[in-house]
């Protein structure tokens, strides 16, 4: 259309070649609502009658300076700046839904925060505790032996024996919770302290990551771990046992800290100066979600399959933080797993209605197997049918 062709040519020439993001610190309380504004700054190039000129814009700059970009749907629900062009750029569309023009190097964004904890948001009534009493030496003498071999089924095993152990120290159950704290500390230690499991983990100085044996050596093992797959999954049930047995009894982790810290900043790592890990290496701030896949190329981009496994590994590194009392590196994980769990919500679990606009007719359901960066799919990596579709959403 015309009127796009005229708002086009206002910003024709400037274009972005450095990008900052900012998440500002936690804001409000529980009774007026918390959060936190997610700010994204671009440095651009700008072409003057052929003359380039680099420039930090901001939205008092001259209209003909200003970059244009676009924002997603997510974006749009909380958008608390004026950028959004009022003349209507229209007709543009990604494989999240419907693009909105914005004008300025400075897009900024209201990021609810829900609270979470170690165990859940109401306290275990009196007349519950003894029923789960019960039921929790049943699940502690069947459910906490673990034969995987993988870090994947490995972690999962653990994370279970944690969850365990989460809820006795809530029931009071001070003999079972010492006996699966001795649990956890046995499990753990072959892979991070010993190194005597059959897998081991290896650090991987070509891309800076922590790696299994079997998966560095061979691309199809692991669910291509050793190819940065799923980093964030795998590593996340890891953490979950670490923050857990960290919060109850930090003497007897003592020994895990340091290797559980290398698997933190494998995939969550916090600083842009270590050297060793790269930063928030499947976090992808723009989109508001993890892309699973690693090093792998796919025709359809990036990908991911499970939030659940992807909010459970922001919400470990948050749990993981608060246990060791690093107080901002927690506020910064919580906003990143409220991220997370937003785009999940929007892109992965829409309402009927949000779908159809999203994801035009052609798509009728009301839950996303796969996000890629250029298409969706209602199937998963392992098969098509609804329950898996839905399931794989649900772990752990």
């Amino acid at each position: 259309p015309q009127n796009n062709i005229n708002v086009l040519q206002q910003y024709v020439g400037t274009y972005p070649i450095e990008g900052t993001v900012t998440y500002a610190q936690v804001q409000g309380s529980d009774s007026t609502g918390r959060s936190s504004n997610i700010v994204y700054v671009y440095k651009t190039n700008t072409d003057v009658d052929g003359n380039t000129k680099q420039v930090y814009n901001t939205t008092s700059a001259s209209t003909t300076m200003q970059l244009l970009s676009f924002v997603l749907p997510h974006h749009v629900d909380k958008i608390s700046n004026n950028t959004i062009l009022s003349t209507g750029l229209s007709g543009y569309r990604s494989a999240k839904g419907r693009l909105t023009a914005v004008a300025g190097n400075t897009i900024s964004y209201n990021q609810p925060l829900e609270r979470v904890s170690f165990g859940g948001m109401r306290a275990i009534g009196d007349s519950d505790k003894e029923r789960l009493k019960q039921q929790l030496l049943k699940d502690a003498a069947s459910s906490t032996t673990v034969t995987a071999q993988d870090p994947y089924f490995y972690g999962k095993g653990v994370a279970r024996v944690a969850r365990l152990y989460q809820i006795a120290q809530e029931v009071g159950d001070k003999t079972t919770a010492a006996a699966l704290g001795t649990k956890i500390v046995n499990l753990l230690t072959p892979w991070l302290v010993s190194m005597s499991n059959n897998d081991t983990l290896v650090y991987d100085a070509t891309w800076g990551g922590i790696v299994s044996t079997l998966g560095i050596s061979d691309p199809s093992q692991d669910f291509g771990q050793g190819r940065y797959n799923d980093h964030h999954f795998h590593y996340g049930y890891f953490l979950y046992a670490g923050a857990i047995l960290a919060k109850y009894d930090i003497n007897t982790f003592a020994p895990l800290r340091e290797p559980m810290n290398q698997l933190l900043r494998d995939y969550a790592n916090p600083s842009y100066a270590d050297t060793q890990f790269p930063y928030m290496r499947h976090f992808d701030p723009y989109d508001g979600h993890s892309w699973a896949a690693g090093l792998f190329s796919f025709m359809d981009g990036r990908n991911q399959e499970s939030t659940g496994e992807a909010i459970n590994a922001y919400y470990s590194a948050y749990l993981y933080a608060t246990a060791l009392g690093f107080e901002d590196t927690a506020a910064f994980y919580e906003i990143v797993l409220n991220m997370e769990a937003t785009s999940g919500r929007r892109y992965w679990h829409p309402m009927r209605s949000q779908s159809k606009d999203l994801y035009g007719d052609a798509f009728s359901h009301n839950t996303v197997g796969i996000v890629w960066s250029s298409k969706v799919d209602y199937v998963t990596f392992f098969g098509a049918d609804t329950e898996f579709v839905y399931g794989i959403q649900m772990l752990p």
